[in-house]
């Protein structure tokens, strides 16, 4: 295609949750905004390959901040978008013995957030090898359903007007005191009066200086998908709080996901591209070795079958690795119409679009 004389008010690029969700909330404004999707649908990336977990707090006893946050946005999640959350089953933590925490500290941190904790039953606690783990709690966490998600999105930018394009790869992002020009792969050109960008860490190969991250942590990354016995059946069981693992219901399957601090992340790259490159060339699955590991915890996984994996890319701010705090990242270029946002947690939506508004009515 030659290049365009098109224009939008807004570009939204990257159609995953947040990329969606700020292009959504932007046209409801008022704005008019047009989204571009690499991938072939929406939420195809990080939005899908993840453990689906609504957080509630639990999982950052190291970052109160991180906690307090997601235990704030729990209910704003979950009443929004009620008819994809799956909360139907029994949600765990467990503090091992050895940990970067200890459960009087995990205690304490969940008090100060509010997030409730209820000690484990007895039938809880004999799932443990107590060899291993402290203590053991059943708390309040959900699930989402990424398909269902899809839909709810897709509904709700045709609802605010927002023009979707997908199969729509970007090469380059330029700023000028007039506007933005968006290059893309077929030779079109779009413009824009300001540039959003939610790639989680894919790089654009031109963006306007002040844009792209540093320092991001870019891990290809395995979740297994795990069938488990009866007994593990209906429950969500996290150990924490270092090289351990977590097990959560994927509800658009009648499995769970498999997450494990050491062996879910298949070595950091410095770069999205080297990181995605390695998924591409293809990598050995370590699920058998997330399975023995975690039934030294569990002993019932012992008896769990590894089904197939889910394979992405994980980007995060290597400098926050010490307390494991997920923060939301804005990055303005000198210009300020070309932003970038570099999400956390998916049900952290809320503070995302909070932190997008502020710059944008900033910028210009």
């Amino acid at each position: 295609m030659t290049a365009s004389d098109s224009r939008s008010g807004v570009v939204v690029i990257g159609g995953g949750f947040y990329g969606s969700s700020l292009a959504a909330h932007l046209a409801r404004g008022g704005a008019e905004v047009t989204l571009l999707e690499a991938r072939q649908d929406l939420l195809g990336g990080a939005s899908y390959f993840n453990q689906a977990r609504v957080h509630g707090g639990y999982h950052y006893p190291r970052s109160l901040r991180t906690a307090g946050r997601s235990q704030a946005s729990y209910q704003a999640f979950m009443s929004r978008y009620e008819s994809c959350v799956v909360d139907d089953f029994l949600c765990i933590y467990a503090i091992a013995r050895g940990s970067l925490t200890n459960a009087r500290k995990f205690r304490r941190v969940c008090d100060y957030i509010g997030a409730p904790l209820m000690d484990a039953p007895a039938s809880v606690r004999r799932l443990f090898n107590p060899a291993v783990i402290e203590a053991s709690w059943v708390t309040r966490e959900s699930a989402f359903d990424a398909v269902k998600l899809r839909e709810i999105v897709r509904q709700e930018l045709a609802d605010a007007g927002v023009s979707v394009r997908l199969g729509t790869r970007v090469e380059s992002v330029q700023e000028s005191e007039a506007g933005a020009r968006i290059a893309l792969e077929d030779g079109e050109v779009l413009g824009a009066d300001r540039v959003l960008v939610c790639t989680y860490g894919e790089a654009i190969d031109t963006l306007p200086q002040g844009v792209g991250y540093s320092g991001l942590h870019c891990e290809p990354c395995e979740m297994a998908l795990v069938d488990l016995p009866d007994v593990l059946r209906g429950k969500g069981i996290t150990v924490m709080d270092g090289p351990y693992f977590s097990l959560m219901p994927f509800p658009s399957t009648p499995y769970h996901t498999l997450s494990h601090v050491r062996y879910t992340p298949h070595g950091a790259q410095p770069s999205y591209e080297m990181a995605a490159a390695a998924l591409r060339r293809g990598l050995t699955s370590r699920a058998d070795r997330m399975l023995r590991d975690s039934a030294r915890y569990v002993p019932a996984l012992n008896d769990a079958v590894h089904v197939e994996s889910l394979w992405g890319v994980k980007s995060v701010p290597a400098r926050r690795d010490g307390d494991d705090a997920r923060p939301i990242v804005m990055r303005r270029s000198e210009g300020g119409r070309v932003m970038s946002l570099l999400g956390s947690k998916i049900d952290n939506i809320g503070d995302a679009l909070r932190v997008a508004e502020e710059h944008l009515r900033d910028a210009v």
